[in-house]
């Protein structure tokens, strides 16, 4: 067999695995998961031509536009306290649930466990991976909303009771406002779950979780963040 025969058959078979390694997900445009236990995140700019144009009315949604967080009280990956123009409010993100970041236990002896076994077994992980997750989540929203007043989008519907509202966040990401639900489903750090509602731009909520529903999809086969431990 001719050198040049050999070099060619070479250079096809590392085309060959190239192609195979993209296939499975080794290789890919945005992330390259992770199985050693750490969390990987989508590079700069993935994903940034699927984020909802933000508006600020519209839907029965009312705009609070300094919203700044109280640091300290009742606050995770989804939920805030939040200090705003017309007083102060606890509130939890529409469509997406962050796993809980550690194992609680209540009054009367009940616990947290059930629902983290929930999580653990939505993302495919263990219980002690999904508390490491939940950490992770909390860090990257308490991260974003410390940095500088953000924006609030609510109807004022109770969570479970009066004085827990359900809304929408906006922040800024890479130069632009994004909604938080969206960028913590595209860091894997959350899961599409609980109440949703009509975005300002007309979407009606079951529009907007098929779609958050097949965004995850991706960022599953991408490995990013739970997906990929």
């Amino acid at each position: 067999m001719s050198k040049q025969k050999q070099k060619l058959i070479g250079t096809a078979v590392i085309v060959v695995i190239a192609l195979v390694l993209k296939f499975f997900g080794f290789i890919g445009d945005h992330s390259i998961p992770k199985r050693d236990g750490s969390i990987a995140s989508p590079e700069a700019g993935a994903f940034s031509d699927r984020f909802t144009p933000v508006k600020t009315s519209g839907a029965g949604l009312e705009l609070l536009s300094q919203s700044r967080l109280i640091t300290g009280r009742n606050s995770d990956g989804d939920s805030f306290h939040v200090k705003h123009e017309k007083g102060e409010n606890q509130f939890r993100l529409y469509f997406v649930d962050t796993p809980e970041s550690e194992f609680k236990t209540y009054g009367g002896g009940e616990d947290n466990g059930k629902r983290l076994d929930q999580q653990a077994d939505y993302f495919g992980v263990t219980r002690d991976q999904v508390t490491k997750v939940g950490k992770e989540g909390k860090a990257f929203t308490l991260g974003l909303l410390k940095k500088k007043p953000f924006k609030v989008l609510t109807k004022w519907e109770d969570v479970v009771r009066p004085g827990r509202e359900y809304c929408f966040v906006i922040v800024e990401w890479e130069g632009r406002e994004v909604y938080l639900h969206e960028l913590l489903v595209a860091h894997g750090l959350a899961r599409v779950h609980t109440r949703g509602a009509d975005l300002p731009d007309g979407k009606r909520w079951k529009a907007q979780r098929s779609y958050l529903e097949k965004w995850e999809k991706e960022v599953k086969a991408q490995g990013i963040g739970a997906w990929g431990m």
